[in-house]
């Protein structure tokens, strides 16, 4: 489609056919991945209730599909790393900035968005982080490891397999909705981390402005990292410096 340069080897598809004659096993593992993981969510809450086993379990089944992508999609991912070490010094910079601008985004719709109320949010953590102790900060950093793996999952789901493999190419208007959609569901799966689909709008513009940086450098690898560099500081860079103050300076 004219506007929209492609730094990949294959075209942006304009039709089915051409959606399906690129189309690979990888792509239709993506598909039923997310939904995998809400499965057996699902499936360990109501066994379980809402535990700090079902938090393990979410966790190692997201590491688990993290692995099994990785390996699926190594042809490509070996591809976009040589591009990216090409010019490693401007996407590093692209990656540490895209992740300051990432949390500047989100903060700035959350601010034009209302207030929401009783949306559970205050309820107290399973683990106290402050107070934990032994295997309690054990468990912390392994549950800490799901927002990294699902890094690998969203990514190759949104950014590849649902945007620049299905036909949203024929035209600027359906390339639009294509950008708009995706960015959408991207944000929507994120419901139950908000509890409500008002709570999802800031990740919504998150997944248009990361579908635009994806459909400009196409390489997975600048996307992968600004969201892994993202969710590493608020997790394990979190709970990181929290011992340290609580272990050497308070």
């Amino acid at each position: 489609m004219d506007g929209f340069s492609s730094k990949d080897s294959l075209p942006l598809p304009e039709s089915w056919a051409q959606a399906r004659a690129g189309w690979v096993a990888s792509d239709s593992l993506a598909l039923i991945v997310i939904p995998l993981i809400f499965l057996v969510s699902m499936i360990t809450v109501t066994l379980t209730g809402v535990s700090v086993l079902a938090g393990i379990v979410d966790s190692l089944v997201r590491v688990g599909l993290c692995v099994t992508l990785l390996w699926l999609y190594r042809p490509l991912l070996v591809d976009h790393w040589a591009k990216f070490r090409e010019h490693r010094w401007r996407n590093t910079g692209i990656v540490l900035s895209g992740a300051v601008l990432l949390q500047v985004v989100i903060w700035a719709v959350q601010l034009l968005l209302p207030r929401r109320t009783g949306s559970g949010d205050d309820a107290p953590p399973l683990i106290d982080p402050v107070t934990a102790q032994g295997w309690d900060i054990i468990i912390l950093f392994v549950v800490a490891l799901g927002p990294l793996a699902i890094v690998m999952v969203e990514e190759a789901v949104f950014r590849h397999t649902l945007l620049v493999k299905l036909p949203w190419w024929r035209n600027r208007a359906t390339a639009v909705v294509g950008i708009l959609l995706n960015g959408a569901l991207f944000g929507a799966i994120h419901f139950y981390n908000f509890g409500s689909l008002l709570g999802t709008v800031p990740y919504m513009v998150v997944g248009v402005l990361m579908n635009l940086l994806y459909l400009w450098q196409r390489n997975l690898w600048l996307v992968m990292l600004i969201h892994l560099v993202n969710n590493a500081v608020l997790t394990l860079g979190g709970l990181t410096l929290l011992f340290i103050f609580r272990n050497f300076v308070g």
